[in-house]
């Protein structure tokens, strides 16, 4: 739907998470649901009608559970049977369904396969293809039924090219309206963009122009409403450049629902009810082709200043660099000179092992900040990542033992979630342990200065799981969470919460992730939740 920052969480259009036998139920409940509300104005009983809504669920469904082709067969056969006036005989009843599931099989195909098993459009060539594929659909599902009907003797040849022209019109519109309320509903992203239009005052002000618009345009007499349906772009084009691909969605379908409330209060007859819905087509593609490159133009923006953070955080890790490395090497010179002092003395002298091992982890630890600057350097001036295969558990029992002592003092309990068997990730290790340690410190900060820490334990959990080709890692704190709005601007890196803080790191471990083949994003809700994918593959170590 919109470009923002990319986030791995899939907006998928239907029941996913679910045993077979509760969607399955569901789905029926929503289909036959749905059919029954849109039963307007039908061709000659045929369940043939301008609005389908139902017709965007089957397909979600489809795009999902590419399988469940016979549960939408089925669906569609009692729908038919139970919801009209006139009863189609039962071999057309029958063979029209299974055409009809057939058509949203391919539809629903199509889109899994251009679209990358998203429904609807996250870019605008994405939209351009989504409006393609759901328009062809329809029309293929309209001719598949149409002719269906006429082989089995319902329907004259000369009538087919009505039904084909309305039932597209009608599928088209459940699909190209409908279906993109189903992925925004069903996105944790989508949903958090909806909740934030909603507490925007500039929406609700856009949806009272929108209601006025629909009234005073269906006002006049019906040989004028098509005159003045255009009035009702205007609105629709407003909501779409306010708020993105998210506000042309729901633009859309506050448009369609006030339409079908017109429709059915007043005297219409079927072909202005067809045109109207066709009139509602072409707003719909209008909306959804703004709001996508308004997004587009957002995410273009945010990219370059996010270039622009990074090439000034390379200039300085190139000055830090410069200026740290002699210290630093001094360090490590001063550390090896106190071992060797310190090995002249009796071996049984306790203060000698201290200080051997003391000055051994000094030397160690200078060594590291030298890497971790020269590394931050080297990534930022030439995008250099050095890969080598690395046991990920191992990383993240790292990054969390760097960071116990600060959660001991601020008496947070961090600790390592469930990290099941991982494959080796091809991964500069340097450059993902500062992600880590800057995400995990993060989480330790949020966690304890929660504003009421009494009412549960303070904690940051570390945890990685595989998802198909990539591991995901998460860094869950039980601080006071993230807004839509904070989880949105957290990577601006224009500011920092932290006294001192110049607001950049999260930006830089963003960039280190993308660099990477993975994406990094925070999630809104209660309780901070930051997570970064990290593709799995084989490969050679090497310099990019």
């Amino acid at each position: 739907m919109s470009a923002v920052p990319p986030h791995p969480v899939a907006a998928r259009p239907v029941l996913t998470g679910r045993d077979p036998l509760s969607r399955n139920v569901l789905f029926f409940l929503g289909y036959l649901v749905l059919a029954w509300i849109s039963y307007d104005y039908p061709i000659r009983g045929l369940y043939i009608t301008p609005w389908n809504p139902h017709a965007a669920l089957a397909v979600g469904l489809l795009v999902v559970h590419p399988r469940s082709w016979p549960v939408v067969w089925v669906a569609i056969a009692l729908t038919d049977a139970f919801i009209g006036v006139e009863r189609m005989p039962f071999g057309a009843l029958v063979v029209s369904s299974a055409a009809l599931a057939i058509g949203y099989a391919a539809t629903a195909a199509a889109l899994r396969r251009w679209l990358g098993g998203e429904a609807v459009a996250m870019g605008r060539r994405a939209a351009m293809l989504f409006l393609a594929v759901a328009a062809i659909g329809a029309l293929t599902a309209a001719s598949l039924r149409a002719a269906a009907l006429w082989a089995m003797g319902a329907v004259p040849f000369s009538q087919l090219p009505a039904l084909i022209h309305r039932g597209s019109i009608g599928d088209g519109v459940g699909l190209i309206v409908t279906l993109p309320v189903l992925v925004v509903l069903s996105s944790t992203r989508h949903r958090a963009a909806t909740h934030a239009m909603l507490r925007s005052s500039k929406w609700w002000l856009i949806a009272s122009v929108t209601a006025a618009a629909v009234f005073g345009v269906f006002q006049q007499s019906h040989l004028d409403q098509f005159k003045w349906f255009y009035v009702l772009f205007l609105p629709v084009v407003w909501a779409s450049t306010r708020f993105g691909a998210v506000g042309a969605v729901w633009s859309a379908a506050l448009v369609q629902a006030l339409l079908i409330i017109e429709v059915q209060t007043g005297q219409y007859q079927p072909v202005t009810v067809f045109e109207l819905q066709a009139l509602m087509l072409a707003l719909t593609c209008t909306g959804t082709l703004l709001g996508t490159i308004v997004d587009e133009r957002l995410a273009a923006e945010e990219a370059l200043r996010s270039s622009l953070r990074l090439a000034a955080a390379g200039d300085m890790a190139a000055a830090l660099a410069h200026e740290l490395n002699q210290p630093l090497t001094a360090l490590s010179t001063y550390a090896r000179v106190s071992q060797m002092l310190a090995r002249r003395l009796p071996q049984d002298d306790a203060a000698a092992q201290g200080i051997l091992d003391v000055t051994d982890k000094l030397a160690g630890e200078a060594a590291r900040a030298g890497d971790i600057v020269n590394r931050l350097r080297r990534f930022f001036r030439e995008r250099s990542t050095e890969l080598q295969p690395t046991e990920l558990r191992e990383l993240l029992a790292d990054a969390i033992a760097s960071q116990a002592r600060r959660a001991e003092e601020l008496q947070v309990r961090l600790g390592l979630g469930d990290v099941p068997e991982l494959p080796p990730v091809w991964i500069d290790r340097v450059q993902i342990a500062v992600v880590l340690r800057n995400l995990v410190a993060n989480a330790i900060e949020a966690a304890a200065d929660r504003p009421d820490p009494g009412e549960r334990p303070t904690s940051v959990t570390v945890s990685a799981e595989l998802q198909r080709d990539a591991v995901l890692v998460s860094v869950v704190d039980s601080g006071s969470g993230l807004s839509a709005e904070q989880a949105r601007e957290v990577f601006d890196g224009t500011a920092s919460s932290k006294p001192g803080g110049m607001g950049i790191g999260l930006s830089i471990s963003r960039a280190i992730v993308e660099a990477h083949g993975g994406r990094l994003w925070g999630e809104p809700g209660e309780g901070g939740t930051f997570r970064f994918t990290l593709p799995t593959g084989t490969g050679e170590a090497h310099d990019e």
